[in-house]
């Protein structure tokens, strides 16, 4: 009966949105909590205005920010990411990767969030990150090749892609 039972639930995709450069912003933030320290972080000009996705990620009615990084610190493995709480402006999150999935599935308020960055044309590492209540941690990192990456992406394929219209 326990096999029968997991056998569905392997067979149940998961759900979500897929994120990447495309998905991005530009966009006045507020100077407030660490989102100052963060540009610095992340290397953005004075002048340029960081890219992101606004949205709510835990349903508490405020618009949380996730911001890339400046292009200087993107690469073929995908960009350095962040994601601040609208509500306190705090850093909460940091991953990596291109593209990155933000699941249905929540975790102590915050979805699961998932990240895939290129090490080659056939390979790459998976991470999947969860909230602990206080900040995003790496549960699972996987090194995967050739047929691997081809399954994982093929599971993700109903992932709602978000994407701006410039």
């Amino acid at each position: 009966m326990i096999l029968i039972a997991n056998a569905s639930a392997a067979e149940k995709k998961m759900g979500g949105i897929s994120l990447d450069r495309s998905s991005m912003t530009q966009m006045e933030l507020p100077q407030t909590g660490d989102i100052p320290f963060l540009l610095l972080d992340f290397e953005y000009p004075q002048n340029e205005k960081p890219r992101v996705v606004h949205m709510d990620f835990n349903g508490d009615g405020n618009e949380d920010y996730f911001i890339e990084s400046w292009r200087s610190l993107c690469g073929t493995g995908g960009c350095l990411y962040a994601l601040i709480d609208g509500n306190s402006k705090k850093r909460i999150g940091d991953f990596f990767g291109a593209p990155i999935f933000v699941l249905d599935q929540k975790i102590n308020g915050f979805p699961v969030i998932q990240s895939y960055s290129h090490m080659s044309r056939n390979s790459g590492n998976f991470n999947v990150y969860i909230f602990d209540g206080k900040k995003y941690q790496v549960v699972s990192s996987v090194y995967l090749i050739d047929e691997s990456v081809k399954e994982l992406f093929k599971s993700l394929d109903n992932f709602k892609q978000i994407k701006t219209i410039k």
